[in-house]
């Protein structure tokens, strides 16, 4: 009889050449459908499905967003004795994987981080509605909480320079993507990609009125790091791996009333997002710090750029996968 040792080296070698076999036959998916595949950001679409980024709506964007408006945005839950903070976001780039900040995974003021929720509008209501008409409204489906399974923080992220600030969240369980309510948002992977048109999203708020209901939307305006140094004497500004500075577009400092005034407390690891081609939405970066609260309308906040980071995102991604696959034909 073959020893057990013998046994095992068989077994393994008769997986991999089965792997060889499906992939000489079939193809690798993840690099068939980057060839097929002529919407943006196809390298890590291939990983997802071919709906990234799809706005639900034609033009305008409000302050207070709209129903299905960010399908990609995922508010994280943090446990402590059985009670349960959602705060900050990330976004959905795959059924199983949210894109987020440093901060945002190692944040433990209300416990460790536990949920992901995703399809999230309206925090107060447990179903989401808009109304149509006098007569007619429609609604998303229920959010889904998902347990997080695993943090991936960049290998390379310094606390005290603040460079590398970003990090994958892993789901326990992939998340339904329906495409309007829950979708994957685009991922820009061009290094020299530029655009004036910047907007943000999040949950976010002053400490008076408390975190908004709906995340709200702003347009900003990048500045040079000449000004944005300029304008936060304390504190030096890394621009490494093209980090960039923004402030709120002059549409949303004319305020003359508090409460209306735009404030990001909370909007750690918020997209800052673009239209790109065929009116979807790119992510072009994520809010990695500001200044501090009650911070002041010409301030700047700092922005880490995704595009620098897309081949480990998707290196993550891709070699779970293939982890997978090959524990599942052992």
């Amino acid at each position: 009889m073959l020893s057990l040792q013998v046994k095992i080296m068989v077994r393994i070698l008769v997986s991999l050449l089965l792997l060889i076999a499906i992939i000489f036959i079939g193809g690798c998916p993840a690099l068939t459908e980057k060839k097929e595949n002529n919407l943006p950001n196809s390298g890590l679409l291939a990983l997802v499905n071919q709906t990234c980024g799809t706005r639900y709506y034609e033009s305008n964007f409000p302050v207070d967003t709209r129903l299905f408006e960010h399908p990609w945005l995922v508010q994280f839950g943090y446990e402590r004795e059985l009670v349960v903070n959602y705060v900050f976001q990330g976004l959905l780039i795959h059924s199983k994987y949210v894109l987020t900040t440093v901060f945002v995974v190692q944040f433990q003021d209300f416990g460790q981080l536990k949920y992901a929720r995703v399809g999230e509008h309206n925090t107060s209501t447990n179903t989401d509605c808009e109304k149509l008409s006098l007569l007619e409204e429609t609604c998303a489906p229920l959010a889904q909480s998902i347990l997080v399974d695993e943090v991936i923080v960049h290998p390379d992220y310094n606390m005290f320079a603040q460079i590398n600030d970003i990090a994958l969240v892993k789901l326990r369980v992939a998340a339904i993507v329906d495409g309007t309510a829950v979708a994957p948002i685009c991922v820009n992977d061009d290094l020299n990609y530029q655009s004036s048109f910047l907007l943000v999203a999040s949950w976010c708020g002053r400490r008076e009125t408390g975190l908004s209901l709906v995340p709200k939307q702003y347009f900003m305006k990048p500045i040079s790091p000449y000004e944005c140094q300029r304008l936060m004497p304390r504190h030096s500004v890394s621009f490494a791996n093209g980090m960039f500075c923004i402030v709120f577009d002059e549409r949303h400092t004319n305020s003359t009333e508090l409460a209306y005034e735009p404030n990001l407390r909370g909007g750690s690891g918020a997209p800052i997002y673009t239209v790109h081609d065929g009116n979807r939405i790119l992510l072009v970066g994520l809010l990695s710090y500001g200044p501090r609260y009650p911070a002041k309308l010409h301030e700047p906040y700092v922005i880490i750029p995704v595009a620098p980071f897309y081949d480990w995102m998707t290196g993550v991604i891709e070699a779970d996968r293939e982890k997978h696959m090959y524990n599942t034909l052992i």
